[in-house]
């Protein structure tokens, strides 16, 4: 074989990615092959400089580079010689920083390569850099005027150029290549894989969109039916803190580059991660359900006669875990702990929490703060706080109507001394109880659950407020398991009149006690 490269044995997957890159070399005119690695990414970059003026695309998205991206967690990307020039030409620094002495693994017979003078490189890295930043004020003040004429169509198309702004310049120093023939949103999931820390910028509405230029693009789409009430203008505060970010991460690698070319990086040392005292609760969640982010916004400790139980209530960022599952984590915690440890969860996907902000946020603006977080398994979860109406109706009171009507119902039938007018009593208490644990629930934390088990829900009723707590000598004296007894499902053929009548009136007291404790709530 003409082609003899070796990836050296201090990457991982040398054997691998050896096997991979010599059956391509043989069949193109490979130049130099260059092995860096990224700090943003934490993944290798083989880089490959052809001896073509371009490479075409179908060359570049080989089946071989992306098995190496999966299979080895290395970057393959191939450069042709315009390429190389552009970035010598402007400064950029990308190939001083990857392409250098340092990491050239692989040189073609009889073939030199003057490797860019670092003094000039970084007078036109200058020049470069306040291209960026000229432009970047130039559209900032174009922002302000919009704003200052309440033009915010107009707003919302600068901040899209601006963006693409941003974008355009760390695709340039991260991945060694724009792409401006592609769609922005496609151009931002490019980049996550070089730069994962746009993943705790901008959140994800679909697989292959964004909310934030969604909300972007709404302008035109204003623009488009000459009708203003298409535009998002809850998500102007998200898009200024938004844009801000992306500016700083801008800047941030720019001084980066400038200082890795200067002096040359090395592999970060890995930290020992610091033992987390909820580990076993974490393991057993995540070993069982597919969990990106978990936070913790109450602990409790309950003692009985022989032991201590921790009481951790928890959000679960997932996209895969469903109403049903809630009850089952509970269980399997509690099972696995040995009772050390018991769980109040409710799980949520991202997208579900951005699209209902408008009902939840004062809720999980709360609760998804950094010091609650107690497990990752990527990058922090990012949400796009909106601006709502302080105005707005929050429909508490219809919520509460629906609840204490169905509960005069329940007394008026039970007022019957006609013994067969208990029956469709367990449902009507099934429904009560559930409907009173909601309203509870979202006009103290303004959270609306989901049709979560009746054991969650009476949980958060008690973290809210301990005196739920007070109303448990009343459930003891029941003769079978009170919240079982609540599920609508059990109650549907349940022969419910054959309960006695000291029950039934345990079940009377029970229902007004938690009732008072919801009125309370108004106060």
């Amino acid at each position: 074989m003409a082609h003899k490269i070796i990836i050296p044995s201090t990457h991982p997957h040398h054997q691998r990615l050896t096997d991979m890159i010599n059956p391509f070399a043989g069949k193109h005119n490979v130049l130099r092959v260059f092995l860096s690695y990224s700090k943003t990414s934490k993944k290798h970059l083989l880089i490959i400089h052809m001896g073509d003026r371009n490479v075409p695309e179908e060359v570049k998205k080989s089946r071989w580079v992306r098995k190496a991206l999966e299979q080895c967690d290395t970057h393959i990307l191939i450069m042709g010689e315009q390429n190389i020039r552009v970035h010598v030409r402007f400064g950029s620094l990308y190939i001083n920083r990857h392409c250098n002495a340092s990491t050239l693994i692989y040189k073609k017979e009889d073939h030199e390569f003057a490797y860019p003078e670092l003094p000039e490189q970084l007078k036109k890295f200058r020049q470069f850099r306040e291209d960026y930043y000229n432009t970047h004020d130039l559209l900032s003040t174009e922002i302000r005027k919009a704003k200052n004429s309440s033009s915010l169509t107009m707003e919302y198309h600068i901040y899209l150029s601006l963006l693409q702004h941003h974008v355009h310049f760390l695709e340039i120093l991260c991945i060694g290549e724009y792409f401006s023939n592609g769609s922005l949103s496609e151009r931002l999931m490019r980049l996550e894989d070089f730069l994962p820390e746009i993943k705790t910028l901008m959140l994800k509405k679909t697989e292959t969109t964004y909310f934030i230029i969604e909300a972007l693009n709404s302008a035109q789409k204003a623009d488009d039916h000459e009708d203003y009430m298409h535009i998002k203008d809850e998500f102007g505060d998200a898009i200024t803190d938004t844009e801000q970010k992306f500016y700083y991460l801008v800047d941030r690698i720019f001084r980066e580059t400038k200082k890795a070319v200067k002096k040359p990086e090395q592999r970060p040392l890995i930290e020992p991660k610091e033992i987390s005292p909820y580990e076993p609760v974490i393991k057993i969640l995540t070993r069982h359900f597919s969990i990106e982010e978990i936070f913790l916004f109450n602990q409790q400790e309950v003692y009985s006669a022989d032991q201590k139980t921790t009481v951790l209530y928890l959000l679960i960022i997932s996209n895969k875990i469903s109403n049903q599952d809630h009850f089952e984590m509970m269980q399997v915690v509690s099972q696995q702990t040995e009772g050390r440890f018991n769980i109040v969860p409710i799980a949520h996907q991202k997208a579900w929490i951005q699209e209902r902000l408008f009902v939840h946020q004062d809720f999980f603006k709360k609760v998804m703060v950094p010091e609650n977080s107690i497990f990752r398994a990527d990058v922090p979860t990012i949400m796009h706080w909106i601006t709502i109406d302080a105005n707005g109706d929050t429909d508490e009171g219809i919520y509460y109507r629906l609840c204490s009507e169905l509960y005069k119902n329940y007394k008026l039938l039970r007022s019957q001394e006609d013994q067969t007018a208990n029956e469709g009593l367990g449902l009507m208490l099934s429904g009560f109880f559930y409907r009173a644990c909601v309203i509870f629930i979202y006009v103290a934390l303004r959270y609306h659950p989901n049709q979560i088990n009746i054991r969650i829900l009476w949980k958060l009723c008690e973290h809210i407020d301990p005196k739920v707590k007070n109303l448990d000598y009343l459930i003891q004296k029941l003769p079978f398991d009170f919240f079982e007894f609540l599920n609508p499902s059990k109650n549907l053929y349940r022969n419910f009149y054959l309960l006695n009548e000291e029950h039934l009136t345990v079940l009377d007291e029970l229902a007004q006690g938690f009732l008072d404790l919801v009125d309370k709530q108004f106060d």
